[in-house]
């Protein structure tokens, strides 16, 4: 089904055999230097044969999309504050709405309205059909860090932005609310934790401590996992109290009481940095997307972005030993990896135990990879691989030939049975 022209993409491998049956879905959205600065949106879904089966378009970004387990698809438009349900064949049958992003205006007809100013990036469910959503709070902190690279700096008065996580009711009621901000050191620095990203949204004088860009329910101990793009690690909490279980990422910069919960690697691991999209795999392991950036905490030297790579991470907690083995990853072959420095997904199959995994914002200056996403052109790539790591579908989203230039992005892709 397609109701408009789809944006420039094309498909470079497809071995339809080896690949997951199902429907790939994923938005294309204006990236790199064009976010925010265009309003336009593609929503896509691509078949096992690699056949556009629903491209639909709407004046204004999609974000992200998700699987709910009834049959139907889930997708958000955060700019607007609308989570769309809608079927298969393209019918919108259910919308709910930020309160806070519709009070100058009038919401669409029966959508239901969510008492929150706005939600942001992933949206996800728990098994009982509740929303796991993200939202974010602003405080004042005194003597925070003046500077992610001078240990010297003076420190100031900080207007610093935590996120939150909800449960909320299909009806719209919140029914949980975890404040990061409580749960960890809100002093600790890394590199972004002074970026501007939600200056750009709306709120001046603002540091983006944490940066939460994906969350997940883990069945198997009814807890949470949440990425934090500006913590550079994915931590765990216990739904029912609130509790910070385990703290998985890099051990620089952390003081007690939070240095305890840290991970303690077993054999190899690539601490993930700026990571997306965490999940839980079927065998219970912890899944991601690292995007790679900079590869350090401050005040140590950052990475080059010419030298940075993105990959996929698999990893297995043992809760009880407090230990992390990296079980499995995936990065391309040496002298031909991407690097996409925001965005970004890592899904596990179920039937092939394949993986997609989805480069959603690789940034160049000059034909260079570049760090920071609003200065350059974007580009998004979507890869299905086998545990031995063939590519057996490779998707590029590319808007460099067109006239003008479209740079694009993709936030991450889900994959739907049947």
């Amino acid at each position: 089904m397609t109701d408009v022209n789809p944006p420039p993409f094309r498909i470079e491998t497809c071995d339809a055999a080896r690949r997951e049956p199902g429907v790939t879905f994923f938005n294309v959205r204006p990236g790199g230097v064009a976010d925010r600065d265009q309003s336009v949106g593609w929503l896509m879904g691509i078949n096992q044969a690699g056949e556009t089966v629903i491209c639909k378009g709407y004046p204004d970004p999609v974000q992200d999309t998700h699987n709910p387990g009834n049959g139907n698809i889930l997708f958000s438009q955060t700019d607007h504050g609308l989570i769309n349900e809608m079927t298969p064949g393209g019918d919108i049958v259910r919308q709910w709405y930020a309160t806070g992003k519709w009070r100058d205006k009038t919401p669409p007809a029966g959508a239901i309205p969510i008492d929150i100013h706005l939600y942001h990036h992933k949206v996800n469910t728990f098994p009982n059909g509740n929303f796991l959503l993200l939202t974010m709070e602003i405080r004042e902190f005194e003597n925070w860090p003046g500077s992610d690279t001078d240990p010297d700096a003076p420190t100031e008065t900080a207007r610093v932005v935590g996120d939150i996580v909800l449960e909320v009711t299909p009806e719209g009621a919140v029914i949980n609310r975890w404040k990061l901000l409580d749960m960890l050191d809100p002093y600790r620095l890394c590199y972004g934790s002074r970026a501007g990203y939600w200056i750009r949204r709306g709120f001046p004088d603002t540091m983006d401590w944490c940066h939460a860009n994906a969350v997940a329910h883990d069945a198997n101990d009814d807890s949470i996992i949440v990425s934090l793009r500006t913590q550079d690690c994915i931590i765990k909490f216990d739904r029912a109290t609130g509790e910070l279980k385990w703290i998985l990422g890099s051990h620089g910069n952390w003081k007690a009481p939070w240095s305890d919960k840290l991970l303690t690697p077993v054999g190899h691991v690539d601490w993930t940095f700026h990571q997306h999209d965490c999940s839980i795999t079927s065998d219970g392991n912890v899944l991601c997307f690292d995007n790679g950036n900079y590869r350090a905490t401050p005040f140590d030297p950052k990475q080059p972005p010419e030298e940075s790579h993105s990959q996929v991470v698999e990893f297995d907690v043992d809760a009880d030993a407090m230990t992390v083995r990296q079980v499995w990853s995936y990065a391309g072959a040496p002298g031909n990896r991407d690097y996409a420095c925001y965005q970004g997904g890592a899904y596990r199959l179920p039937k092939t135990g394949n993986t997609l995994m989805s480069y959603g914002g690789i940034v160049s200056v000059d034909g260079k990879p570049h760090d920071v996403a609003e200065e350059g052109f974007c580009r998004s790539r979507l890869v299905e691989v086998t545990p031995g790591g063939e590519v057996v579908f490779d998707l590029r989203v590319d808007g460099s030939d067109e006239d003008p230039p479209m740079p694009l992005s993709v936030f991450r892709a889900e994959h739907f049975p049947g």
